[in-house]
């Protein structure tokens, strides 16, 4: 879901300080009043109407350290097996996502007994 406009968060805060109440703000902005009242928590809580910053979906199992780690491991030892590197890695994770790490965010695809970037053809 977008968050709301600046635009709109503003004129909804200042139809607030004119005296309206949520239920006139949410008719007129067609907005749910809920939606009213915690734009209105928010710009009295932080003074600020930019949104707050999403942070929802499945934080990744490799990320920083971690990462370079998994990737100089598969450098150094190309014929690694998933497991081997999961084991090395220190992370209590899937083989799935030591795989879709490798594949997704290094580059790296198997071929045969090897890691290897994949090539862009």
């Amino acid at each position: 879901m977008k968050p709301i406009s600046i635009d709109l968060r503003r004129r909804v805060i200042e139809s607030r300080k004119e005296g309206e109440s949520l239920g006139q703000i949410a008719a007129r902005y067609k907005l749910p009043k809920a939606t009213v009242q915690h734009l209105v928590e928010h710009y009295h809580a932080t003074g600020s109407l930019e949104p707050k910053p999403s942070d929802c979906g499945r934080k990744p199992a490799f990320s920083g350290d971690a990462l370079s780690k998994l990737e100089a491991d598969v450098l150094a030892n190309p014929d690694a097996t998933l497991a081997e590197l999961r084991d090395r890695s220190g992370l209590k994770v899937s083989l799935v996502a030591v795989h879709n790490t490798l594949r997704k965010a290094l580059g790296f695809t198997r071929k045969k007994s090897l890691y290897m970037r994949a090539s862009k053809n």
